[in-house]
């Protein structure tokens, strides 16, 4: 129950973000926008779980107290501060996210077997890295060309190379784990970032 609690306190900080502008250097709302800061913080649930069961109902309490929140504060928040104002709550979107809460959970409770001694194990602890990587390169590109996003590119990059080395010494099959870890991050940066820029 603890991770509910957690997740309501970091939609809160995530909504707060918005009153810093993302057209510049630093772009600190983009936290709240971006995948990185939840793939970093949904894979460090996975390596505290005791069980993929277990890694399913923390990731969910998380994301799900991440979403009543983010999307009640701004609700509230509307209306006191024209920045937050909108056209009434978000039904749709909050309940997508709701719905998006339970595929993240599931998902995260695969990766969870990365802790079985199998062949595969190799190519899930790949994935948490291969999408921050992927997002970083995005990242890194739109600060070279519009000067934006350089705390998540930073962020990015750290817990995106970070996490390879904080796995190294469980991977039993390196060749099969850099294979991944490339083709991932290519197919997901073309496929979610790169077809955006064009």
């Amino acid at each position: 129950m603890n991770l509910f609690w957690i997740g309501i306190g970091i939609g809160i900080l995530t909504r707060l973000t918005d009153i810093f502008d993302y057209n510049s250097l630093l772009s600190l709302s983009s936290i709240a926008t971006l995948f990185g800061f939840r793939i970093v913080s949904v894979t460090i649930i996975i390596i505290y779980s005791q069980s993929h069961k277990e890694t399913f109902f923390n990731v969910f309490l998380y994301m799900i107290g991440m979403t009543i929140s983010y999307y009640g504060l701004k609700y509230i928040l509307g209306f006191f501060f024209p920045l937050f104002e909108s056209d009434g709550f978000p039904v749709k979107l909050f309940i997508s996210y709701c719905m998006q809460s339970i595929v993240v959970s599931m998902g995260c409770s695969i990766l969870y077997f990365w802790n079985k001694d199998k062949w595969y194990k190799n190519i899930l602890y790949a994935l948490p890295s291969s999408a921050l990587l992927a997002e970083g390169i995005s990242c890194l590109y739109l600060l070279i060309t519009q000067h934006i996003l350089l705390v998540q590119t930073i962020f990015d990059f750290i817990f995106g190379i970070g996490f390879i080395f904080y796995f190294k010494n469980n991977i039993s099959n390196k060749i099969l784990f850099i294979t991944t870890l490339c083709i991932v991050t290519i197919f997901v940066f073309y496929n979610i970032y790169f077809v955006s820029m064009i």
